[in-house]
């Protein structure tokens, strides 16, 4: 199998060589045969697939993890069909898929978020300017890491009536971003300073070139080491979904801003933040006999 890991790596390579896909691909796929042994395609069944799901489960990798590694699998398969009709997948989506815990989406505080922009020097270095931008993108556009260290020139429209950009995101799709007055100053602000150099990325390392989502991440940690917070770039993309259901925005019009393709990722938002069950059971609570009442009578002296 290796032999053939190596072609499908080399070929997802070719295809988009800026992505670190390929390697990702690479490493879970020979995480598998260092399981379950350099094994031709065809001889491995469903039984290696659970030999090695147990492995994995036992070694203590997470769901999300496991069922990564069987995504890796499974393109694998997809890349060799055409080149033999009777290879069959041996991942089994009803046996394998490993049910994942779905925690509600947490924003990060607004102490928090106060306290995390504050760490960052408020001065005239490009830097400074740069990652308050950056964060700003993040908290006030919903912005995925990766979407950030993708933002190009072309892709800014600054001077238009409602200025907005084009964000390309997961799977390579386009979306129209707005930007709010908050986000447009901290974004405008840096571009006045940005190097003129050829280089088109919006934002730029040290060396002019574009900034990595590594450097992006590092850049976050420090930070909110600096503040002493425990937060994620991707509770910034949750602040900024919440913030909008509480301003009443229609939860498809959330599903478009944030780029999600399936509406129940959106929905998720309205699970973590549904202020009218909220209201409900609180209503409910003044009309019901002792519970609108600290004490309610349950553990008054007999």
């Amino acid at each position: 199998m290796l032999s053939e890991i190596e072609r499908f790596v080399n070929w997802v390579r070719r295809r988009n060589p800026e992505a670190r896909t390929w390697r990702d691909y690479g490493y879970d796929l020979h995480f598998f045969v260092k399981t379950v042994g350099d094994l031709p395609p065809r001889e491995v069944t469903f039984r290696e697939v659970d030999k090695f799901i147990a492995q994995q489960s036992e070694r203590g990798f997470k769901p999300t993890t496991i069922n990564r590694r069987l995504a890796s699998l499974v393109a694998l398969y997809a890349f060799l069909a055409p080149e033999d009709d009777d290879l069959v997948c041996p991942v089994y989506p009803r046996r394998h898929h490993l049910r994942e815990p779905q925690p509600l989406p947490r924003p990060v505080p607004e102490p928090d978020i106060y306290s995390f922009f504050a760490v960052i020097p408020n001065g005239h270095n490009v830097p400074d300017i740069r990652d308050r931008a950056m964060f700003t993108l993040m908290l006030r556009c919903g912005l995925r890491i990766a979407e950030v260290a993708a933002l190009q020139l072309s892709d800014l429209y600054l001077a238009e009536e409602y200025p907005h950009m084009l964000v390309r995101g997961k799977g390579s799709r386009q979306r129209t971003v707005y930007l709010s007055a908050q986000a447009g100053h901290a974004l405008s602000e840096y571009l006045m300073i940005r190097p003129s150099v050829t280089n088109e990325y919006v934002f730029l390392s040290y060396q002019l070139d574009g900034l990595s989502t590594t450097a992006i991440h590092k850049r976050l940690m420090r930070y909110r080491e600096q503040a002493g917070l425990h937060l994620t770039a991707h509770q910034f993309r949750h602040s900024f979904a919440n913030d909008l259901l509480n301003a009443e925005v229609p939860f498809t019009s959330i599903q478009k801003l944030l780029g999600h393709r399936w509406i129940e990722s959106t929905q998720t938002y309205v699970v973590a933040n549904d202020r009218q069950v909220c209201a409900d059971y609180y209503a409910a609570c003044e009309k019901l006999e002792g519970w609108g009442h600290s004490n309610g009578g349950l553990y008054a002296s007999a």
